[in-house]
């Protein structure tokens, strides 16, 4: 096989690389797909014992990397010229997969013992789009099992550790891949989010995390938790990276009726970056009479202040609007406890799965999960009666997230709001050993379908186990099928807030 004479002149690293940096670099042979592959894999092998990212790398990923050297190798012979390569946006990217989407050739577990053998013919809607734009998935990663939490404790893969500091998690649901990119184990990733679970593990791992309009993304072959809030989305170390990915992955999908929203057409006047609005959530803020509480919002506020002295912004301090309290809309609106039984039984059963359990009702029988793990929600699904889809609670709880809907959007209206603006979470990230990420306002979002983007704010103070600081994001939630707009606003609000750091790694 023909391989790529690389340029060793430069340096070339996997520390930070974005997409078009490697692009560049394999045009300009600076580097091979393989040996960016290997320096990876490397990666893992050097740190996952410790952190525990990643649950299963894909045997293939090499041989595929070569495929993909042998294929420019083979198109710069057909071309004999000297006319610059054009790539497609993904090649040979190296991707980490959140282990609920489902690769035909590979296992999917939602970090569950029970699931260690469950295989599907088919790769879901989004690896295919991957793998059509020239990706090359190279690992599913560790998440906290089932997707309910958000401190990314698994069966199959143990307690996920924060890269910035040991003694704390990575936030969760979708902590492996937030983790695996903190470190540079892969160039960027996917995870989902039904209530936080993109954003939580961005705000806790300096990383970008992306929760695109629900509908936006198909979820057609990805282990469920609702069909009211569940989206997919990607994640990366900088916003640009985050972008290419999105446009990769989005698009409609028959297998998945939300995408086929007529909204999707909608092409609202865009918003000029020059005017931009601010809505201020001040009740999302941390409580200042604690001392993380008051961490948060220093970061938060000398970020506002920076951007602020860089950007045109107006800030608006929002008034306290109860139907956005935090804690209500959990204990009022939320509908995993509703859904989650009746989606995942539906997964289970799909005729490209096989699976040694063909109901959440087996998987309990059988005891192999986490109990630790376990939130209210896996018992209250089992319980049934109250707890499914035809219960009158249920319905009101769809009917209040209308009026959240309806509430939000007043407000944008009424301020003339580009964005809202607020910490994801207003404490640091929960220490090993929680079994609960308390304080994460991921939900306004996730109930609204709007999409909502977490990025690095800065860090707190640094202490002899995060010798960094511990991360902290701002997130930024926007009008609903503007996605393209939301993520204009976040790269430019990154490139002046630059506050993304590597984690100090032993022997990195």
């Amino acid at each position: 096989m023909g391989s790529i004479t690389t340029n060793t002149d430069i340096p070339f690293t996997i520390h930070e690389l974005t997409i078009p940096q490697y692009h560049s670099a394999l045009i300009n042979k600076r580097t091979t797909c393989a040996a960016t592959v290997a320096a990876y894999l490397a990666q893992i092998a050097r740190y996952n014992g410790t952190l525990k990212a990643i649950l299963t790398v894909n045997p293939n990923a090499l041989r595929e990397a070569h495929q993909k050297d042998q294929a420019l190798v083979d198109n710069n012979k057909a071309h004999q010229q000297n006319t610059e390569l054009s790539l497609s946006p993904l090649y040979g990217v190296p991707i980490i997969l959140k282990d609920t989407y489902t690769a035909a050739f590979l296992p999917t577990t939602a970090g569950v013992e029970a699931l260690r053998s469950l295989r599907t013919q088919l790769s879901c809607t989004v690896v295919q789009k991957l793998l059509n734009n020239g990706a090359i998935i190279l690992a599913k990663s560790n998440l906290h099992e089932f997707s309910l939490e958000g401190i990314t404790l698994s069966s199959l893969g143990g307690q996920a550790l924060n890269p910035y500091d040991f003694t704390r998690t990575p936030g969760g649901s979708s902590g492996g891949t937030a983790v695996a990119l903190a470190a540079n184990m892969g160039l960027v990733g996917c995870g989902g989010d039904t209530m936080n679970s993109l954003r939580s593990p961005a705000s806790a791992c300096a990383v970008v995390g992306f929760r695109p309009t629900r509908g936006q993304v198909s979820r057609r072959g990805i282990i469920p938790v609702t069909e009211t809030q569940d989206v997919a989305g990607p994640m990366g170390r900088t916003v640009g990276d985050v972008r290419i990915l999105f446009e990769a992955m989005r698009g409609e999908d028959e297998g998945d009726l939300a995408t086929l929203n007529p909204l999707r057409s909608y092409s609202p006047r865009p918003i000029p970056l020059s005017r931009i609005k601010l809505g201020v959530v001040k009740d999302y803020f941390g409580d200042e009479i604690t001392t993380e509480g008051s961490i948060i919002n220093k970061t938060m506020f000398n970020a506002l202040s920076k951007l602020q002295s860089n950007v045109s912004i107006d800030l608006i301090d929002l008034a306290h609007v109860p139907d956005w309290d935090v804690a209500l809309l959990r204990a009022k609106a939320d509908t995993q406890a509703y859904e989650f039984r009746t989606a995942l039984d539906a997964f289970l059963n799909s005729p490209t799965v096989t699976s040694p359990h063909k109901s959440l009702a087996s998987i309990a029988a059988s005891g192999e999960y986490n109990r630790q793990a376990m939130t209210p929600v896996f018992d209250q699904t089992l319980q049934g009666g109250e707890f499914t889809p035809t219960s009158p609670e249920y319905h009101s709880r769809l009917e209040r997230i209308e009026t959240l809907k309806k509430s939000v959007e007043q407000c944008f209206a009424e301020h003339g709001l580009t964005a809202l603006v607020y910490p994801h979470q207003r404490q640091l990230v929960a220490s090993v050993g929680s079994l609960v990420q308390p304080g994460r306002n991921g939900i306004l979002a996730a109930l609204t379908g709007r999409p909502a983007v977490c990025f690095p704010a800065g860090f707190s103070p640094e202490t002899p186990s995060a010798p960094r600081g511990i991360p902290i994001g701002i997130e930024l939630m926007g009008h609903p099928w503007q996605d393209d707009e939301l993520l204009d606003l976040a790269e430019k609000f990154e490139s002046v807030l630059g506050a993304r750091q590597l984690p100090v790694l032993p022997l990195n």
